[in-house]
């Protein structure tokens, strides 16, 4: 949801952070997509690595740009749902060895589906 309010912010009012934190992004996304369609490539995650600082910019500049006066309180609610999440993701990251049923959850997958 970032990624488009900065788009959006971006083609209102011609902010030049934002252009260069998407303009990143878009340089290293194109081809990740790209090769991933065309090619009928596997990809994966970590190819995607050099995109990230592009990404986290542009969702920083947009919560400073949308909610100026609680920026920071965003933030670092953002922050705490990204750690909580990679705890919770972390046996499945490092290819830890759990039961089947445990990863079902963790990867939120309906059971039967």
């Amino acid at each position: 949801m970032a990624l488009i309010a900065a788009i959006v912010w971006f083609v209102r009012t011609r902010d030049w952070r934002l252009g260069v934190a998407l303009l990143g992004y878009v340089a290293g996304w194109l081809p990740w997509i790209y090769f991933a369609l065309a090619n009928n490539r596997t990809m994966y995650l970590f190819y995607m690595a050099p995109i990230l600082p592009f990404m986290v910019l542009a969702m920083v500049l947009t919560v400073t740009l949308v909610f100026p006066e609680r920026a920071a309180v965003a933030l670092g609610v953002i922050t705490l749902v990204t750690a909580a999440n990679l705890w919770w993701l972390h046996p499945i990251l490092t290819a830890e060895t759990i039961p089947y049923a445990e990863q079902q959850a963790r990867l939120f997958l309906l059971p039967g589906g």
